[in-house]
């Protein structure tokens, strides 16, 4: 695979992903399953296909459901894709890029939440915003499946050993992500040094992951981690400026000491990290009457003050 994960980076997102048992804010995991419903395909921006070097057998239909009648979801994801977001920059100017990386414990992506609501906060501050659908852990039986799925994982803790062997999938598509971004830089207004990832949850896990791209196409200049891994030996070589960001009740990584900010900072990279002292899990576009609530107003900040935006 074409810019595929170290072995010893497979192995660290191998065990972030079994110990990480999916994604929701503050509900108890088995109110979340009872709250997802089904929900008819909506219509998308348009998007363009990413290339797959290894590809992935998954005969079920890609699906959307509904997280407490307000938050999308899709899953099945076997076709990976990146879609330009409406509105930002005029046109002709060379903006900066943000790639966002939703999460979803590499079964489903949280596409309202992590994808589309953040992309409206961030076109206003001058960048180009793209959302990636990576490939997720292929789950047969229709919305049953996906449900029962996602009983097993909240309720029971299981699928740990899926959720590991499909990292390296969305690994290898943020990746292809990113040398897309620089490929149609002139003709998408972007500036092809200034492509910047951020993800969330199983998405942070994935920015990990990319950002140990071994050409320099598809390296990020600028990446982001929200409520991802703290914990980690591994700094990717020319390891770009970081944001980072979690809440110190988050059930999946609180537990994590933050080696991976202190590595970063120790390589001589740039890095901003915030810790708030709740906020719990799945905070990007949910507030909860925390400190967590501020972190899109930190980044925006950060961006301005790494001059990345005007």
């Amino acid at each position: 695979m074409r810019n595929a994960p170290s072995r010893h980076l497979v192995g660290l997102l191998a065990g972030l992903a079994v110990g990480l048992t999916g994604l929701s804010a503050q509900a108890a995991p088995g109110d979340w399953v009872k709250g997802v419903t089904a929900a008819p395909t909506p219509k998308e921006p348009p998007a363009i296909a990413l290339p797959v070097a290894t590809e992935q057998a998954n005969p079920a239909p890609e699906a959307w459901a509904r997280q407490d009648a307000s938050q999308r979801l899709v899953y099945n994801v076997s076709r990976p894709s990146l879609t330009l977001m409406p509105g930002g920059p005029a046109a002709d100017k060379a903006a900066p890029a943000v790639i966002l990386v939703p999460g979803g414990g590499f079964q489903f992506l949280a596409m309202d939440n992590e994808g589309y609501d953040v992309a409206k906060r961030l076109a206003p501050l001058g960048v180009r915003v793209l959302i990636l659908k990576y490939r997720t852990t292929p789950l047969p039986g229709g919305f049953d499946g996906f449900k029962a799925a996602l009983a097993a994982t909240f309720q029971r803790s299981e699928g740990g050993e899926e959720r590991a062997r499909q990292a390296p999938y969305a690994v290898a598509d943020a990746q292809a992500a990113v040398r897309a971004v620089r490929a149609h830089a002139r003709e998408w207004g972007v500036d092809p040094q200034r492509v910047g990832i951020l993800g969330f949850s199983a998405g942070a896990m994935t920015v990990l992951g990319a950002l140990q791209a071994n050409a320099p196409d598809a390296r990020p200049d600028f990446a982001g981690m929200i409520y991802g891994p703290t914990q980690s030996s591994v700094v990717p070589p020319n390891a770009p400026p970081l944001f980072a960001a979690l809440a110190a009740d988050d059930r999946f990584f609180r537990s994590q000491d933050l080696s991976l900010i202190q590595n970063w900072r120790a390589s001589g990279a740039s890095v901003e990290f915030h810790l708030y002292s709740a906020g719990g899990h799945g905070f990007a576009s949910q507030p909860h009457g925390t400190t967590s609530d501020a972190w899109f107003d930190q980044y925006a900040l950060w961006l301005k003050a790494m001059k990345l935006t005007p």
